[in-house]
């Protein structure tokens, strides 16, 4: 009879490890991207891009085009266009801002914040199904694990 040791992986190094993630991470959100595509289209939802402007507009007071770049990291070109074609679905109106009377305030209207509802309920969805995989325990190992990391961004600000 003999010993045999049993055959181990030399464990991932921290910079492996990370990298590992990101290429994880990065598979998930193409996957993801592409589902929640997928379900705006065939469920009429607003895109990815009006979504983002339209949550901005409704978590945010004085929201301008300029702020809308900052925040979603666009021109404001692209800013511009993307609150023109709300506008034009009537999803959002601008108002008067009251000091700088070049620039205006963006507020959504009825039916802009219950096409970003609907799309925030597909979001929501998809990331249910994406997370069904984990067990009761593993799940709230994930929220405390994810709660930390967005701690970290507001305390390194």
């Amino acid at each position: 009879m003999t010993n045999k040791k049993p055959e181990t992986q030399t464990p991932l190094k921290r910079d492996g490890i990370l990298r590992e993630i990101s290429q994880t991470w990065l598979g998930i959100k193409h996957h993801m991207h592409l589902r929640i595509l997928e379900r705006v289209r065939d469920e009429d939802a607003a895109s990815l891009s009006q979504c983002s402007v339209l949550g901005n507009i409704c978590s945010h007071a004085n929201v301008t085009v300029k702020k809308i770049a900052t925040y979603l990291g666009i021109t404001s070109p692209a800013a511009t266009q993307i609150v023109r074609e709300l506008e034009s679905q009537d999803l959002l109106k601008k108002v008067p801002n009251p000091d700088d009377s070049r620039s205006a305030f963006l507020i959504p209207t009825p039916a802009g914040k219950k096409l970003l509802a609907k799309t925030e309920k597909i979001f929501g969805s998809e990331f249910e199904k994406m997370l069904a995989v984990l067990s009761d325990e593993e799940l709230a190992q994930y929220a405390e694990l994810n709660n930390k990391i967005a701690k970290s961004f507001h305390d390194n600000k």
